[in-house]
């Protein structure tokens, strides 16, 4: 019977043309063995795919690939919360690989499967702190993470310094990822900023930045942006550059008299207010409010906004 002192460890990387999965994503456990007790299986598939699936799934935290038959088991349990004797059985053709941490953001899953599609995706950062599930966009220059969307009013934006810290919504609908979330995602190495907008007559513009990164919470999530090109006008860099988070339970603003964010029903890096609003009210269609979604230079009541950012070329 096998026991964990026959276990050897070692990393594998995966190779399939050009692309490559590195060795920090995946450890491979046993090889000629299977994990018992799977959950459901794919068949017909590639390896690489087989690990982009579970790293699609939070629950998801090894899988057995036999690469002969092409067959994808996905488990929920690993060698270490599970009997070693009881759980594992000699395949020949299988091998045990147990996630040792997700893809770092949605540009490393394109890189690996160009043909990858957009929609919910688990990754790890590479901190070592819990994973974060992210929408990803993967358009022709694709591999943008969303942080930010308003589409329709669903989502309440009007709210506390914690909800913004941990994050609210639904990636796949109207929510704020979490300023924790944010600064997690672009402190390692550097990020682009794009937002798309559109206004209630369905014209859309768009600003992207070259820099994009935000502080800490002990900065209070301090805003660093540069390199502004677009359609829509620079209405962030130019004024919101270097200024902190602030909520209406939570003035960081440069305004002596007033909170910013109390004062135009948002939260944002406000300066001595804004030339941008994104998190303000969600109004009705023809509303020209200072109080709702704002980019100065373009429209005042936005009908639709995402922010999203991706690891720079």
């Amino acid at each position: 019977m096998l026991t964990s002192t026959l276990i050897i460890f070692f990393l594998l990387l995966f190779v399939v043309g050009d692309l490559s999965i590195n060795t920090y994503d995946y450890t491979v456990i046993l090889e000629g063995h299977a994990f018992e007790g799977w959950s459901y299986e794919l068949k017909n598939i590639h390896k690489l795919n087989c690990l982009l699936e579970c790293s699609k799934k939070s629950d998801c935290l090894s899988v057995n690939y036999n690469q002969k038959d092409r067959v994808c088991q996905i488990n929920k349990q690993i060698l270490e919360t599970s009997s070693v004797e009881n759980n594992i059985i000699q395949a020949p053709e299988f091998c045990y690989i147990e996630r040792k941490s997700f893809m770092r953001d949605c540009g490393d899953i394109l890189q690996y499967n160009p043909s990858a599609n957009g929609g919910e995706y688990v990754i790890q950062p590479g901190d070592g702190e819990p994973e974060i599930t992210v929408y990803c966009d993967m358009r022709e220059d694709g591999g943008w993470m969303v942080i930010q969307r308003r589409q329709d009013g669903s989502v309440d934006f009007y709210r506390n310094w914690k909800e913004y810290k941990e994050g609210f919504g639904n990636v796949n609908t109207e929510l704020w990822l979490g300023n924790e979330q944010i600064n997690r995602l672009t402190a390692d190495g550097e990020f682009e900023l794009l937002i798309e907008m559109t206004d209630h007559l369905n014209v859309m513009k768009i600003a992207r930045y070259s820099l994009f990164r935000i502080g800490t919470e002990d900065s209070n999530y301090v805003l660093t942006i540069s390199g502004y090109t677009g359609t829509a006008g620079d209405s962030l860099q130019s004024y919101h550059n270097g200024q902190q988070f602030t909520t209406y339970d939570r003035d960081n603003d440069k305004r002596s008299s007033s909170n910013c964010a109390e004062a135009y029903k948002g939260a944002w890096w406000y300066n001595d207010c804004y030339y941008s609003n994104l998190n303000g009210l969600y109004l009705t269609p023809g509303t020209n409010d200072y109080n709702g979604i704002n980019w100065s230079n373009f429209n005042n009541g936005l009908k639709t906004t995402v922010m999203m950012v991706k690891r720079a070329a």
